[in-house]
């Protein structure tokens, strides 16, 4: 099955396939009924509400509204109750009388909290976990994440992902995360549409992102939609919020690790430029100096800055831009100071043409700077690398019908990569190296079709067309084929112009989707996803660091492949109060880039020769429990997954476990999280997590020998051991000192304790010679109970 749809006539039979869709929805739709045409607005803001659920019981028609809050639904003939629902807005129900064609319509949404300062697992419609045609979908929205207990109290959209199924990090303390047995650089991180590369603060111990400042997140497990690419795992789409048209609003905070402002409002009379500012500013040395020796002697800072603004021409036409820069910094004892920094933009034109045709034209730019300073007496240095992407596009949305819609786009895309300098500083005795830059461009077009045939079904459909080329001047070696690749193999040197084709990929990545209701309340889901993977993540390390770079795909290291196959089983109980799920997935994978033992990786000019070509294999189940109404509120997930690689080769020296099948460095086979909020009396909650995870796999040395009177570990088989089990466990107290709803002036008060019961979960483990034996040392990044105490005033 898989060859055949990787075929030529698979692709060939997807696009005959989309086209039928096409012409059967749109001759399908009825005449006999009548359209409901309006939009949604944010009773405090005014703005367009996106996502919006828009229901009828007696029509038994459903839609959602698009980004600046319009919809179109069709009902059949006589007065109809319709409701309206989203996330964070309490629910209206609204009677409607008999038109042909009812335009004009607006109505109003009362938020049921002030916007975005809390975070919850919640899908946009009561039922949208059953009804949607996508599955390995997770929404975050503003609402509960604050009672979500997380290390130093700090709100954040990563560590909340970890307690979804599918979803985990090799360790406390890591950058990025893991889904479905991926690797962290294979998910697509997205600001307002521009990519993040790194997305801590503190090496890993918080998310870059300020929650203050988001408006919602959407993490796809799989059945990402054609419209986005260049990644193998996952797509998280974080947006940020409008300012409010009425008013000005302030926040501000403070706790144990940072201090935040942030403030959103008009900035015309007209009330139609409006704007977002704020930032975090930290102070983490303030606990390190009460850390023990020699932890103390760390230095550490960041801060993070977001802005927006954006302007209505009309309702049915708003320009907006956005800007993020966050910077970090941390000094180890001694003479080493890393520094890494994030810059993103964006703008956008969303213009509704008619009540059915809509586009939008923007354009986004992502930068991203490492910098590692040594300032040892006679070896100061400065390292430097980087990456930059720069990005337009120009999307439009068709909706022939309330049942049917239909996405096509165009984006084109430049990079620009540094892999690394170094240079002397002052009087130092370093040798200057200067890698060459790479660049690359990449075109990709994709089609997307959503239709409802009838109630029970729901087909999305897409297809996605990348063509990349890595261009120059760069110089390409030439090695022997008949041996290794080495230093000492090449056999030839190739330069190439500014501009001039080194290497081109391209292909097809189909996607596809199918929803059967299998009952009122319950429903049946596949899915199929093909993606590739144009720039690699070089690193040795299992978690996204500083010191790690990018590459582009080239002839030696070409493009990463997925493949993934899913179904589910969905069903809701007690009217939405209990959404279960259960979902298996199967993945293939190529081109996956493995190193071979003792690689060199940083300034290495054939870099090319000590990387491997892996094949990838992932699996799994996952069980989702979540309880969405009531005083009690929560999440009981468990995920069984295996991910192993292989890599083989005619060159014995270039396999890895003897061409044999191994586990990943982020296989962890049982996951189980348990995630609870209860509202145990007026303005409190109280929050719990738990969780348990197989440790990661780790290569131990199996003995030791002496070469010229010196002990050297000798190391087989990769990753056949493990560290041992991580569980944790950690609660929160939460107070909200509003006595009405809609109340302007009010504090939050965050009381957290993290790993209430100080077990030291191992993050490593190492090994010293002790006389004529290994001894093993575990290393734990929190060995202790971490209390915290957060302070927010809204007014």
């Amino acid at each position: 099955m898989e060859k055949f749809l990787s075929t030529y006539w698979f692709q060939v039979r997807l696009g005959i396939f989309l086209v039928c869709l096409l012409l059967l929805s749109i001759s399908g739709f009825s005449q006999g009924n009548w359209i409901l045409k309006g939009r949604i607005l944010d009773n405090s803001s005014g703005k367009g509400i996106p996502n919006v659920s828009v229901f009828s019981r007696i029509s038994k028609s459903a839609t959602i509204t698009d980004s600046l809050g319009n919809f179109n639904l069709t009902l059949k003939a006589g007065e109809q109750l319709v409701t309206f629902s989203s996330v964070g807005y309490f629910s209206k129900n609204q009677n409607i009388t008999y038109k042909e064609i009812l335009s004009g319509f607006e109505l109003k949404l009362l938020p049921e909290i002030r916007q975005l300062q809390e975070l919850t697992v919640k899908e946009k419609a009561p039922d949208d976990n059953v009804q949607s045609s996508q599955m390995s979908v997770t929404k975050l929205d503003m609402k509960n994440l604050r009672n979500i207990p997380v290390v130093f109290g700090e709100v954040d959209v990563i560590k909340a992902l970890t307690l979804q199924p599918g979803v985990s990090t090799v360790g406390e303390g890591t950058s990025g995360f893991n889904v479905r047995g991926g690797r962290t650089d294979q998910n697509l991180v997205l600001l307002d549409g521009a990519p993040l590369f790194n997305t801590s603060h503190l090496l890993g111990f918080l998310s870059n992102v300020n929650a203050d400042a988001i408006r919602d997140v959407t993490l796809y497990k799989g059945d990402i939609p054609a419209s986005y690419g260049g990644r193998l795992s996952s797509l998280l789409a974080i947006n940020t919020r409008s300012g409010n048209k009425e008013r000005i609003n302030l926040t501000t905070g403070v706790g144990l690790m940072t201090a935040s402002l942030m403030a959103d409002g008009p900035i015309s009379k007209n009330k139609k430029l409006t704007f977002l500012a704020g930032g975090r500013i930290a102070y983490p040395n303030f606990l390190i100096k009460r850390f023990p020796a020699p932890t103390n002697e760390n230095r550490a800072f960041f801060f993070d800055v977001n802005g927006r603004i954006s302007y209505e021409f009309s309702p049915n036409s708003i320009v907006s831009a956005t800007a993020y820069h966050s910077k970090d910094s941390f000094k180890f004892p001694g003479d080493t100071t890393y520094g890494w920094q994030s810059t993103t933009g964006t703008i956008n034109w969303n213009k509704l043409l008619t009540s059915a045709l809509s586009f939008q034209i923007g354009a986004n730019m992502s930068r991203y700077k490492f910098v590692l300073k040594g300032i040892a007496p006679t070896n100061e240095y400065k390292f430097q690398s980087g990456i930059n992407q720069y990005d337009g596009h120009i999307k439009v949305l068709w909706s022939p019908s309330p049942t049917h819609k239909i996405e096509t786009g165009l984006i084109v895309t430049r990079y620009g990569l540094s892999p690394g300098n170094l240079a002397p500083v002052s009087e130092s005795n370093i040798t200057r190296i200067n890698l060459e830059k790479e660049q690359a461009i990449e075109e990709a077009v994709y089609l997307s079709d959503e239709w409802n045939p009838v109630r029970w079904l729901s087909i999305n459909a897409g297809i996605r067309y990348v063509n990349f080329n890595n261009v120059g001047a760069g110089t390409v070696f030439q090695y022997d084929t008949n041996i290794p690749r080495s230093a000492e193999s090449i056999t030839d040197t190739l330069s190439y112009g500014k501009g001039k084709k080194i290497a081109g990929f391209g292909g097809f990545e189909p996607r596809l989707s199918l929803r059967i209701n299998t009952g009122k309340t319950s429903s049946f889901k596949v899915s199929y996803t093909k993606t590739r993977q144009y720039i690699h993540l070089i690193s040795n390390t299992t978690a996204i660091s500083p010191v790690d770079f990018w590459k582009l795909a080239d002839n030696f290291v070409p493009p990463q492949v997925s493949t993934q196959i899913a179904a589910g089983y969905f069903r809701n109980f007690h009217d939405n109060m209990f959404e279960t799920s259960v979902e298996v997935y199967s993945k293939k994978l190529q081109n996956l880039v493995e190193y071979k033992n003792g690689a060199t990786l940083l300034l290495n000019e054939t870099l090319e020769a000590d990387l491997l070509s892996a094949r990838g294999k992932a699996y799994g189940i996952e069980f989702s429990v979540q309880k969405t109404k009531g005083i009690v509120t929560g999440l009981v997930s468990y995920t069984y997954s295996r991910t192993f690689a292989k890599v083989n080769s005619n060159f014995p020296s270039d396999q890895i476990n003897k061409g044999a099948w191994f586990p990943s460095t982020v296989d962890r086979p049982n996951n189980i999280s348990v995630s609870a909020q209860w509202k145990w009396t007026k303005g409190w909650t109280f929050g719990t997590n738990f969780v348990y995870i197989t440790g990661r796999p780790l290569t131990f040395p199996d003995g030791t020998y002496h070469l010229n009177d010196v002990v050297v570990q000798d190391y087989s088989l990769r990753n056949k051991d493990r560290i041992p089990d991580y569980h944790r466990m950690d609660i929160s107290f939460t107070k909200d000192t509003r006595k009405k709803i809609d109340q302007k002036r009010y504090t939050l008060w965050s009381f957290s304790f993290y790993n209430i019961y100080a077990r030291k979960n191992p993050y490593s483990v190492y090994f010293k010679q002790s006389g004529t034996r290994l001894v093993s040392y575990q290393l734990s990044v929190f060995g202790t109970i971490i209390p915290s105490i957060n302070w927010k005033y809204y007014f």
